[in-house]
This record gives C-alpha cells, sequence and structure tokens, in this order.
C-alpha cells in the first residue's frame, strides 16, 4: 500500500480495545453452577498467587545496584526515586497491528541482568567522564542551557539505559536462535532499588485519576488524551521506523555501512552563506516560530550528575557521546586546532517494551502556554503571584514590569560585570527563555498580557478566587496563542493553499469546529522535532538593524551578540527596540545557506570576545552540523524515505534529484554522500526547490502540515473545539479570533502606538502601519458571571 503525506493522519485501523472487570450472570436456577464457579475461583487464586511468588522471587534474585561504590552515591539517589507513572507512555507507533508479544522466563530473567549491569556501567563511566565546571562560560555551557535537561529526565534516562541493553540482548539472542523479533514485548527491569515496578503491563503505569471533565488543562498535559499522548516527559512519536546501525540504538550509517560523512563537512560544502532576502517577511516570524518551539518541544540530553558531559579530547570517552569530526583544513576549526565539536546524545527515554531507541520530551506537546507556564506544578508555582491570578514580575525603579530576575550566577547566562550594575538574566516558563533577545521580549510579552487579562477578569468578576482567575487567564491565553498559530504563522509557513487543504485555518466568528479524532495521536513527531522545524534556522539573517527612532540613529548588531544577553531588556526604550528590528528586518529564503553567525559563532560570549580583541580566535560552534548530528542520533531515516512517505516520488538515483534540489546544492550533495539514500532529512529537504505559495519546499511542507493538523484534531481541549469538556461560548469563541500578535504587542510593549497588523509580514500596501487604535482588541466582558 502506498504511503501518502496523509497517511499518518487518517485513523488507525487497529482497533483499541479496553478491558474492563466484568462478572458473568448465574443461572439461579442451576446451584450446581455457582458452586463450580466458586471452586474455580479459588483455584485459579491460589495458581495466580503461586505464580506471582515465583516471578517475585526471580526479581529479587536480580543483581542489584546497590552494590555500587559509595562515590556513586549521586547517581544511585536517582535510581531510588520512583518515576511517576504520569510521565510515562506506552503508545508504540512502530509496531501497529502487532501480535501480542511476550519475553518467556529466561530471556526475561537474563535481560533484566544485562539491563542492572548496564546501569552499573554507566555509573562507572559517568564517574570517570569530565563534566564542564560551573561558572564556566563557553559556548557548549551556553548550548547545552539552550537544550535544558531537568533532573527527572534524568531519573527516567536511568530506566532507558537499562531497556536499550535488554532490547540488544534480547533481539541479538533471538536473532542467532532464528527466532522471530522482540520488538514490542512488554518489558519491566523495575530498575529502582525498593524492587517496585515502575510499568505495569495492563495499562503500562498509566492508572492515574484524570478528572474527566475539567474545563482545565492539567499543566503537565496528562488527562488530555489516551495513554497520556502529548504530555510532558513522554517520548516523541515515530512516523517511520528508527533506522539505528544495529536496529537499537547506535547511529544511522550509510547504507554500506561505512559511516556517514562528517557533519561539519556537509554544513561547510552545502550550508554555506549565500544571503537572500525575503521581503515579504518579517524576522517575528522566526521569533515566533521559536517561541511556538519551545512551547511543544524540549529534548532531553544525556548529563552525568545534573551536569554537562565533555566529551572532545583529551576527555575520556562516554556511552553517550557522539561528537562531530572536525577535519583538517577547516577554515574555521583550523585556526583554534579543534578537531572535535562538542555534541551528547539525547537522553533515552523510558518506554516498558523491548525496542530501539527514543527520545524524551520534557514538555507537553499541546500548544497550551507551557513555555509561559511550566510544564510541572513546581515550576508553575514558582511564577504565580497567588493573589488575582497574577504571575509574578520584576518592578524596575522607573515602574516597568520585566520577567523575574535569575540570580543564579552559574545560570549559563549571568554575568559579573552586568550584575554589578543589578542587571539580571530572566525566569520565565521554559528554561531557554534567555537565549536571545528578541525570545526573551516575547516572554516578556506574554507575562505582560497574563497580567493585563487576569486584572480585568478580577474586575469583572470580583467575586472570583486566586485559582480561578489564574486558571480562565491560562485558558485564554492558550487560546489566543493557538489563534494567532494558526492564523498568522502556519500559512507563512505551509503557505494559504496547503493551509486550506488541511483544514488549519481559524473557522469564521462563533463557529465551532467538530472535526476532533479520537485516533489521532497529537505527540509531537520525532522527524518534526529533529529536522523539519529546524528550517526556521536558515531564515535568520547575519545582521540586525536597530533603529532608535527617538534619537534618530540606526546601528547593526551580529546575531551572535544577541544570544544569552537579554540586558537592554533592562533599559527604558528595550523592549520597544527589540520589537522594532523583529517586526521591520527581513528573514532570508529558506534554503540550504545558512548565516556564519550560526555555523561559525553560535553561543560565543560577546562581552569575552570584546576582551580578547582578536588575540585568540573564539570557537563557536555550528548550528547546523548540530542539526544533522542530531537527527543521526534519533535515528531518522533518510531523505528519500520521508519523500516516499509524503507521497512524493522517491529518488532512486542522484539523477533523479534534479528536478527536486536546487543545481548547487545537488552538485554538493553528490560529492559527499555514497548513496541517495544516505541523505540526511535536514539537508535533503532544505536543498528541495520550493514552488508552493509556502516558504518550505514539499518535504518539509508535509511533515510540518502534518504535524500541525494532528495538533488541533488530537487536542481535546482545542480552543474551536465543541467537543471540549467546557466549551468556549459562541460570543467569547468570537472575541478570541480577534486576537493578533500586533494587539499583544500595542498592548505590552512599553511605547509602541503605530504597528503593522500582522507583524510577521512586512509592512506594505495591504499591510500598511496603522494606530494600535485601529486594531481589533478582545472584549472580555463575555466572561463576565
Amino acid at each position: 500500500m502506498s504511503i501518502s503525506e496523509r497517511t499518518a493522519l487518517k485513523k488507525s485501523n487497529t482497533n483499541i480495545s479496553y478491558v474492563e472487570d466484568t462478572s458473568v450472570p448465574l443461572n439461579r436456577k442451576k446451584k450446581i453452577h455457582k458452586f463450580q464457579w466458586c471452586a474455580y475461583a479459588i483455584a485459579l487464586s491460589i495458581l495466580i498467587m503461586a505464580l506471582m511468588l515465583t516471578i517475585g522471587n526471580l526479581f529479587m534474585s536480580t543483581p542489584s545496584i546497590i552494590e555500587t561504590p559509595s562515590n556513586f552515591s549521586n547517581i544511585t539517589s536517582l535510581m531510588e526515586l520512583e518515576i511517576p507513572s504520569q510521565f510515562q507512555s506506552n503508545d508504540d507507533n512502530q509496531i501497529v497491528g502487532a501480535k501480542k508479544l511476550f519475553l518467556d522466563k529466561d530471556e526475561l530473567s537474563e535481560a533484566v541482568k544485562v539491563g542492572h549491569e548496564a546501569i552499573k556501567k554507566r555509573v562507572v563511566a559517568d564517574a570517570s567522564a569530565k563534566s564542564f565546571s560551573f561558572g564556566e562560560i563557553s559556548p557548549d555551557i551556553r548550548h547545552r542551557r539552550a537544550v535544558s535537561t531537568t533532573p527527572l529526565a534524568g531519573r527516567i534516562a536511568i530506566a532507558g539505559i537499562g531497556e536499550l541493553a535488554a532490547s540488544n540482548y534480547i533481539e541479538t539472542a533471538r536473532k542467532s536462535k532464528g527466532m522471530d523479533s522482540a520488538v514490542g514485548a512488554f518489558f519491566d527491569g523495575m530498575w529502582n532499588l525498593t524492587g517496585i515496578s515502575s510499568c505495569s503491563e495492563t495499562e503500562n503505569a498509566q492508572l492515574i485519576s484524570c478528572e474527566s471533565k475539567s474545563k482545565y488543562r492539567n499543566i503537565n498535559g496528562s488527562c488530555n488524551r489516551p495513554q497520556n499522548q502529548g504530555a510532558a516527559f513522554t517520548r516523541f512519536q515515530r512516523l517511520l521506523p528508527s533506522v539505528y546501525a544495529n536496529g537499537i540504538d547506535t547511529p544511522r550509517h550509510a547504507k554500506s555501512g561505512k559511516p556517514l560523512p562528517s557533519a561539519r563537512k556537509i554544513s561547510l560544502q552545502v550550508h554555506g552563506p549565500s544571503p537572500s532576502s525575503n521581503p515579504s517577511f518579517t524576522v517575528m516570524t522566526a521569533v515566533f516560530g521559536q517561541f511556538l518551539d519551545h512551547d511543544i518541544t524540549a529534548t532531553a540530553i544525556s548529563q552525568i550528575n545534573n551536569t554537562s558531559l565533555a566529551c572532545c579530547p583529551p576527555n575520556p570517552s562516554h556511552p553517550e557521546c557522539f561528537p562531530v569530526d572536525v577535519g583538517p583544513g577547516d577554515p574555521f576549526y583550523d585556526k583554534t586546532g579543534s578537531t572535535c565539536m562538542e555534541f551528547v546524545r539525547s537522553a533515552p527515554a523510558q518506554q516498558c517494551r523491548i525496542g530501539p531507541r527514543e527520545q524524551l520530551n520534557q514538555v507537553t506537546a499541546f500548544i497550551d502556554g507551557s513555555v509561559i507556564y511550566g510544564s510541572d506544578e513546581n515550576t508553575s508555582n514558582s511564577l504565580r503571584e497567588f493573589k488575582f491570578g497574577r504571575l509574578k514580575m520584576f518592578k524596575t525603579p522607573d515602574g516597568r514590569s520585566l520577567l523575574p530576575l535569575s540570580t543564579d550566577p552559574y545560570d549559563g547566562c549571568n554575568r559579573d560585570k552586568e550584575r554589578q550594575r543589578g542587571r539580571y538574566c530572566f525566569i520565565s516558563g521554559d528554561a531557554r527563555a534567555n537565549e536571545n533577545l528578541h525570545l526573551t521580549t516575547m516572554h516578556l510579552l506574554w507575562a505582560r498580557y497574563h497580567n493585563k487579562i487576569a486584572n480585568r477578569l478580577a474586575e469583572i468578576n470580583p467575586m472570583w478566587s486566586d485559582e480561578r482567575l489564574y486558571q480562565e487567564t491560562r485558558r485564554i491565553i492558550g487560546a489566543q496563542l493557538q489563534h494567532i498559530t494558526y492564523n498568522e504563522f502556519i500559512p507563512i509557513i505551509l503557505g494559504e493553499t496547503e493551509s486550506n487543504r488541511l483544514r488549519l485555518r481559524p473557522l469564521n466568528d462563533n463557529q465551532f469546529r467538530y472535526n476532533l479524532d479520537e485516533n489521532t495521536n497529537p505527540s509531537i513527531a520525532n522527524s518534526f522535532a529533529s529536522a523539519a522545524y529546524r528550517f526556521a534556522h536558515t531564515l535568520l539573517p547575519g545582521l540586525m538593524e536597530i533603529t532608535d527612532a527617538y534619537n534618530g540613529t540606526e546601528e547593526y548588531v551580529q546575531l551572535h551578540r544577541m544570544l544569552f544577553n537579554p540586558y537592554s531588556l533592562h533599559a527604558e526604550l528595550g523592549i520597544d527596540h527589540s520589537i522594532k528590528a523583529a517586526t521591520s528586518n527581513f528573514i532570508q529564503k529558506t534554503s540550504t545557506h545558512v548565516t556564519p553567525e550560526l555555523t561559525m559563532h553560535l553561543f560565543e560570549d560577546p562581552l569575552i570576545n570584546k576582551k580578547l580583541k582578536n588575540k585568540i580566535t573564539p570557537c563557536g560552534l555550528d548550528l547546523v552540523s548540530l542539526n544533522i548530528q542530531r537527527g543521526r542520533d534519533h535515528g531518522l531515516s533518510g531523505y528519500t524515505a520521508w519523500r516516499e512517505y509524503c507521497n512524493l516520488s522517491r529518488p532512486v538515483t542522484f539523477n533523479d534529484l534534479r528536478s527536486i534540489m536546487d543545481t548547487d546544492a545537488l552538485t554538493e550533495i553528490k560529492k559527499l554522500y555514497e548513496s541517495v539514500d544516505d541523505i540526511d532529512l535536514y539537508t535533503g529537504a532544505l536543498a528541495e526547490i520550493n514552488k508552493s505559495d509556502g516558504i518550505v519546499g514539499p518535504t518539509f511542507t508535509c511533515l510540518i502540515g502534518g504535524q500541525f493538523q494532528r495538533l488541533q484534531q488530537g487536542d481535546t481541549y482545542w480552543y474551536e473545539s465543541a467537543s471540549q469538556p467546557y466549551p468556549f461560548t459562541k460570543g467569547q469563541l468570537k472575541e478570541l479570533r480577534k486576537t493578533s500578535l500586533a494587539r499583544l504587542i500595542c498592548d505590552c510593549s512599553d511605547g509602541i502606538t503605530i504597528t503593522q497588523p500582522l507583524v510577521m509580514r512586512s509592512a506594505s500596501k495591504t499591510n500598511p502601519t496603522t494606530s494600535c487604535t485601529n486594531i481589533a482588541n478582545v472584549d472580555l466582558m463575555m466572561w463576565k458571571e
């Protein structure tokens, strides 16, 4: 059967059944049957108890990790903390329709032993590995801060390590015996020291109490979908099976079995700079896109003792290291003598199944404002004022509201010189909020907007409690974030034609949407998070024009100097300057070409660079290399397989790509890859010729469009849905559809009074700048009780 770009969006043919306890009706007229039933039940109970004792003895006999040396107590203590059941997912996208698989007693016993041994070996490897020092400022440290990993993800990864070792053992043993694969079989290694299972075969540890008619989303995304699809700390889903070199967990190799070409070499030869401005759209497109990305994805990266792992020589090798090879003759790294770029593999997710490595999404998949509020109760509560539903803010001496300050000197952002001036980096619902100035600005705008709405609702409904005000405001914010995404952002990325074909555009006025699909899995696809949505890195210009209209001056700032440098927001006109730069500078055309600011200077420290004055060449990172390497780390299929998935022609030879790819890009691609099937998804899709009215090529259009369709159809709390537990009223829905990013800027900037209505699009005759008084506002009186 051919696979089309909509295959993953169709209802599954797999029948989902829910098993519940039932009692067999007894025939009261036949007393003898009653006696027989009782006797049978007693015998069955005895048999089950005997079986449970046998299995219990088997598990208790497995090697215990308590033998770990005392200096490894930090790692061991992590294992003692049982992983909350709501953070586990049992949806298996790779074996849909597969028969029920089981491991026999001997297999299970050996697999558990192998898993425990692997965890002990990892503890030893962690103890001898080198981590970056606290307070150390380097591009690598700043990069790790940009992909922050929580302690909970680290605990889940420990279980994942054991499962992968067990999976490797089982699959190797079965293959040697000519037996069928066990991929998909339930597996519980009981990794915690207490021996209490963190998996359950019947519900895979999903048996949590859900309020079926809750009006508000759970902060961690649970209780939205069956099996907790899309909840925080569940794994990314697969649209195509993973392709690991050993079938389980080693990064993808070439079709011939040889290593793939260096990601850095591909970056240099295919993704070199070639400025090509796209005057139709503003940098705000990329800014909002990144903000949205952080709302729905946060890949967990492997760590040691909650610190960043150092992989390049002279540091000792570690199983989670997968550094990018930098060959001789590199025009940038040769100057520093570097032969390696730091790269650590994504942390493995626990699956409670035998199978290949999967990766963990630390945030909710739903477009719900988790980037503002966090994806766990602790983060959410730490940001709340607990008065009138408001979020905490920092008040400047001149009365402006900023995000709460981060006073942690080791957060990868704060600088001694700035702290001495009383200027700090910030805290928000996402740990990456300080990554660049424009992103921090977006966080600030939405936090201010939350408080604006909460204050207004408190005026309208003075009887509402703090909790009610907070939850109602959060619900409104989530709806508005969804509306801006689908009304302003998606039509730019996919084009109007594809947006309409997929029915992604918001409906009109007070209409409800009725296309919620119970069989749609809204979890973020691995291919989306690890490749497709990273197209936006090509949109960023190397220089950003900053205009000061008040003083009549302008300056150009290098992009890398805006990374982890949010201090200008402390200044009186800082937020307005940042917004105006984002809404006036043009993006670059989507292509293979990426600015050197991202391929040579990523996460360089601008303050340190000024001190060096060219005495030492700074050594930034290469974002393109990291993107390519991440796809291989995740076992993403090659580019040609994704074209077939999307019902596009699958190239068999390089000549088949001549009508598909940019000529210059194809010339370099042919030099680098042995086979057309070896081409990495990220590189291949960016090289495609785009003939649509969107800004990405056909393969990324398919993968991005499919993801946003699943996020719309698979979200029980979708703002337009008539079937959510407590739908918005028609009057409320009509008001929510007046939402625009321009209105948010007008309401929450310090002094912007004029802007174009569609701020992701450049000002033009059809999108002229206008007074904020002409931009529609949401009437919150529709929420009056």
